[in-house]
C-alpha cells in the first residue's frame, strides 16, 4: 500500500514533514482573530509579512534533526514544495495573504488509503494544501485515493461565538481542520470547535461510509492535539487543565489515563505566541513505544517512561512561534498496520 494509516501509533513507514520556508504572518482579519483569539484594539500593530530569517533557519535546523531521527528508524520522509505565502489571494468575498507550509496535519487527513483535502476555516490557510499537491498526485498515481472537500466561502458570519462566548464556526457549510480528528481504527473522534463544525462531521461521515464511525466530541475550543492524545491502544495522554475525569469521552473511559505533567514553558520568536505552553503535548509516535517529544519537556518524558514508552527527545525551538508541534508539522502517510476495532 502506498498510503495506509488508520491511527497514530502503528509502526511508521512514510511521513511528510512540513517546511518553514516562505512562512508569512498574514493580514489580521476576522478569521485570524477568531482562530487565534486576538480580540484587541491594537491589531494594526501586529507583525505582518515574511517571518524573520532567523526563525525560519532555526526551524529548518530542527526539522533536519527530526528527519535524521526518523530516517534512523527506517522511515521515508517527504517534504513539500513551498510557495511565496506573502502573495495576496482571495475569493469573490475577501482577500488575504497566506501563512505557511508547515502543518500538513491540518490541511490533509489520511484514513486508510484515502487522502482528504480538508475545508479549513482560516482564510489565510485557504491554499495551504497546494504545497503538498505534488505529493498527493504522486500517491494518487500509485493507487491511493485522493479527494477534496467543497471549498468553503468563509463569509464573515462564519465566525461566531457560542452562548458561553467560546469561539465556534457557524454551520452554513462543511468546515474542519484535520487536526480536530482523532483516528482510532474504525472509530474517528471529531472535536467540534472553532475549527470544525457539525456539517463538517456529517460530510466526513458521508465520505467514509459505513466502514467507519465518526463520533462528535467537544473537549477544547481548537485542535485536539494538545488536549487529548491517544498514544497506543488503551493509553491516552490528557491535558488536566482542559479535561476533567467526567469529560473523558465514553469510549475512552476504560483506557489508561495519563494526566500530563505541567509543561516547561518555551520561548517564541514573533510578537506573540501562536500556541500555549501545552504545545509540548503535541508528540509524534513512531510506533507504540517510541514517541518523539520536545527535549525540554523532561517531566512529561519521565512520566511517559513510567507508562512504558520510550521517549525520543528532539530540540524544537519554535512550536509556540508557529503554533504547531511534532504532530502538527507532520502527516503520517503509511504505517504498518490494518484497520482494527479498538472499542
Amino acid at each position: 500500500m502506498t498510503v495506509n494509516s488508520y491511527n497514530d501509533w502503528d509502526p511508521l513507514e512514510e511521513i511528510i514533514i512540513g517546511t518553514p520556508q516562505f512562512s508569512n504572518v498574514p493580514r489580521h482579519d476576522i478569521s485570524m482573530e477568531h482562530f487565534y483569539q486576538t480580540k484587541a484594539d491594537n491589531t494594526a500593530d501586529f507583525l505582518q509579512g515574511p517571518v524573520p530569517d532567523r526563525v525560519v533557519e532555526e526551524t529548518e535546523e530542527d526539522f533536519q534533526q527530526i528527519v535524521a531521527i526518523l530516517e534512523e528508524f527506517g522511515v521515508t520522509v517527504k517534504r513539500p514544495q513551498p510557495f511565496d505565502q506573502a502573495k495576496t489571494y482571495g475569493n469573490p468575498f475577501w482577500t488575504t495573504t497566506g501563512m505557511h507550509a508547515l502543518m500538513p496535519r491540518d490541511c490533509l487527513l489520511v484514513v486508510g488509503d484515502l487522502i482528504i483535502e480538508t475545508p479549513m476555516p482560516c482564510r489565510s490557510r485557504y491554499f495551504e494544501s497546494f504545497s503538498f499537491r505534488h505529493l498527493m498526485l504522486e500517491y494518487f498515481s500509485k493507487g491511493a485515493k485522493f479527494i477534496a472537500a467543497p471549498k468553503p466561502l468563509l463569509m464573515d458570519d462564519t465566525y461566531i461565538d457560542s452562548p458561553d462566548d467560546t469561539p465556534i464556526v457557524s454551520n452554513r457549510e462543511p468546515l474542519f481542520d484535520a487536526a480536530n480528528i482523532i483516528r482510532c481504527g474504525e472509530d474517528l473522534f471529531f472535536n467540534l470547535s472553532n475549527t470544525g463544525n457539525q456539517l463538517g462531521l456529517d460530510w466526513l461521515q458521508m465520505v467514509l461510509g459505513d466502514r467507519f464511525r465518526v463520533h462528535p466530541i467537544s473537549l477544547c475550543w481548537d485542535h485536539i492535539g494538545t488536549t487529548f492524545v491517544p498514544l497506543a491502544p488503551g493509553k491516552v495522554l490528557i491535558n488536566p487543565e482542559r479535561v476533567s475525569p467526567q469529560q473523558i469521552p465514553e469510549h475512552f473511559q476504560s483506557w489508561d489515563h495519563i494526566w500530563c505533567a505541567d509543561m516547561v514553558a518555551d520561548d517564541f520568536g514573533l510578537d506573540w505566541p501562536r500556541a500555549s505552553t501545552w504545545i509540548g503535548m503535541n508528540t509524534l509516535s513512531i510506533d507504540e513505544k517510541h514517541v518523539i517529544v520536545e527535549e525540554k519537556q523532561v517531566p512529561m518524558i519521565r512520566q511517559l517512561e513510567k507508562h512504558g514508552f520510550t521517549p525520543v527527545p528532539v530540540r524544537f525551538r519554535h512550536g509556540r512561534t508557529f503554533g504547531g508541534g511534532f504532530h502538527c508539522d507532520s502527516l503520517d502517510i503509511r504505517r504498518k498496520g490494518r484497520l482494527e476495532k479498538y472499542f
